[in-house]
């Protein structure tokens, strides 16, 4: 038997997922020989292990040697790999042109090749509209039967139904979705690297599907391979979409734990994907009334297409209607009509509109609600457009938005726990107010119940008021102490409020806006169960909070 070389040897770690045993050979074959094929072994395994910097610069070295050896077919597929990470490492756009245009140039060479798949589909997943990535991928999937690619033909198919699903069209793009993963995990895909992309592009349109329970059955999955595999990079990224599926869930506490640690991980590896998870983030600070943390994760964002959602919930929550608006329709410009992108925004458009009374521009962002609901058929959007009309009935005085609400509501079979089940309750607490006061006050408790557990601080401090205008007294959430559930600067508010200062003071005490001392003192108040300053005055004079301002 003959001994194998360090190169062989770290082929067959590849194989494997022995990264750490790959990086030993790969090391060891380039201390022989500095190979081009060294150079771009020792990259991957460095890349699995997370040492992103250093992946690259062999990688690059690998482009370099295949390019003078003559081997263009490996140089035109690393150079399109690396143009992709150009923009998840750094986020440098500039030099992901940049190595696609060298892999176009290489390509032109060597003519017609499987490589001439990867690098369109590459480059398509990080510039192409929906309805172009589904024809690219869909030419590609066809390429890649023809030169017996399984790999590349698996990925194409994946991203066909990104696009499909991009596109509006769900049906047929789950389809594709479950039928690549059926291919990633059933064998037919060699390539672990592969694999955690065809994972990445499912959990991506699963999410944007709102379609929770496949969300729910892959993720775990991704979450299996990512462990068994060790791989930080699908580990993160599958945190990021496992936070969201935790938000709309209702499980709250989990997702903020969920997406920390997805930070975390991209931090020290992928730090231009970083921002996906810290816009999660930041969503959820706003829905939580965190408002302060949410504006310091969204600053130097501005202008990313994924920070629209919390940028404008953000404004909304400060009552700044007409900025919340203003950043929606500006994102919806930009954005081709069937892009399934635009659903969320249009949801809350709607809520923009009723605030600023605009009954028309409620009634024309809901149509196209609607409208993408209907196509999509998807149970939570079609809630979504249910609760959205019934708004837009009842600002009208119209008796038929009860019916909106019971039907947003029995679409939620399997999400009856979650902010939206809770936010319907309590719109059909407000519908049936006049007519039922027994039944609104029993709709408005469930949905207390639903915020405050899920620590939803405005949409809790809601239903607080509307329990306590039926007469119906308020204390805080069994099993949350008060000052547990207050933030520190929520307790520094609170031991203002003891010294009797207004809001203007406490804003120049503490260097904040009149607005946010005020929001601060309306959650101290929602959270505490309290019915004015003076009460909660008073309880931090009970609780000994006082003496920290004296």
């Amino acid at each position: 038997m003959t001994t194998p070389t360090p190169l062989d040897s770290g082929y067959t770690a590849l194989r494997r997922a022995d990264w750490e045993a790959a990086r030993a050979a790969f090391t060891a074959a380039l201390a022989e020989l500095a190979s081009p094929e060294a150079h771009d072994g020792l990259g991957l395994a460095l890349w699995w292990l997370n040492a992103i910097g250093a992946a690259h610069h062999h990688r690059i070295q690998a482009f370099l040697g295949y390019q003078q050896a003559s081997n263009l077919r490996r140089a035109v597929w690393l150079a399109a790999w690396l143009a992709r990470e150009q923009v998840f490492f750094r986020s440098n756009v500039s030099a992901m042109n940049g190595w696609f245009a060298r892999a176009e140039r290489l390509l032109a060479e060597i003519g017609p090749c499987p490589e001439q798949g990867w690098l369109e589909l590459y480059r398509a997943t990080m510039t192409a509209p929906p309805a172009a990535l589904r024809e690219i991928a869909q030419q590609t999937a066809a390429r890649a039967h023809t030169h017996g690619d399984a790999d590349l033909a698996a990925l194409a198919i994946a991203n066909m139904g990104m696009g499909a699903v991009a596109a509006g069209d769900l049906a047929a793009g789950l389809t594709c979705i479950d039928e690549a993963m059926t291919m990633a995990t059933g064998g037919e895909v060699q390539d672990h690297f592969v694999v955690c992309e065809i994972f990445c592009v499912t959990l991506s349109a699963c999410e944007l599907a709102g379609d929770w329970v496949r969300t729910d059955q892959w993720c775990a999955l991704a979450r299996a391979y990512a462990e068994q595999h060790r791989s930080p990079f699908l580990s993160a990224y599958c945190r990021t979409t496992y936070g969201a599926l935790l938000m709309v869930t209702g499980r709250w506490q989990e997702a903020e734990q969920t997406l920390a640690e997805a930070i975390a991980s991209f931090d020290v590896g992928h730090q231009g994907l970083r921002v996906h998870a810290v816009l999660k983030l930041a969503d959820l600070r706003a829905c939580q009334g965190r408002l302060e943390e949410a504006e310091v994760l969204l600053t130097g964002y501005e202008d990313y297409g994924s920070a629209t959602l919390p940028r404008a919930r953000l404004h909304l929550a400060r009552g700044e209607a007409a900025l919340a608006r203003a950043v929606l329709e500006q994102a919806l410009q930009g954005m081709e009509e069937p892009s399934f992108h635009r659903a969320p925004l249009l949801r809350l458009l709607v809520d923009c509109c009723l605030q600023l009374s605009d009954q028309a521009g409620a009634q024309q962002a809901y149509e196209q609600l609607a409208a993408q609901a209907a196509r999509a058929q998807s149970s939570v959007l079609l809630s979504e457009a249910d609760l959205a009309l019934g708004q837009i009935r009842q600002a009208a005085g119209d008796a038929q938005a009860a019916e909106c609400f019971s039907q947003a509501l029995t679409r939620l079979t399997s999400l009856e726990q979650s902010v939206l089940a809770g936010r319907i309750r309590l719109e059909l607490a407000r519908t049936v107010q006049t007519t039922d006061p027994a039944a609104a006050i029993t709709w408005a408790r469930a949905a207390l119940a639903c915020f405050a557990r899920l620590g939803a601080a405005q949409d809790a401090d809601a239903a607080r008021q509307f329990l306590r205008s039926a007469g119906v007294a308020v204390s805080p959430a069994p099993g949350i102490t008060a000052q547990a559930s207050l933030t520190t600067r929520e307790g520094e508010v609170l031991a203002l409020l003891a010294h009797g200062l207004s809001n203007r003071a406490i804003a120049a005490r503490l260097v904040i806006s009149e607005k946010t001392a005020e929001h601060h003192v309306r959650q101290i108040l929602a959270k505490l169960g309290l019915r004015g300053r003076a009460e909660a005055a008073a309880y931090a004079v009970r609780q000994g909070l006082a003496s920290a301002r004296d």
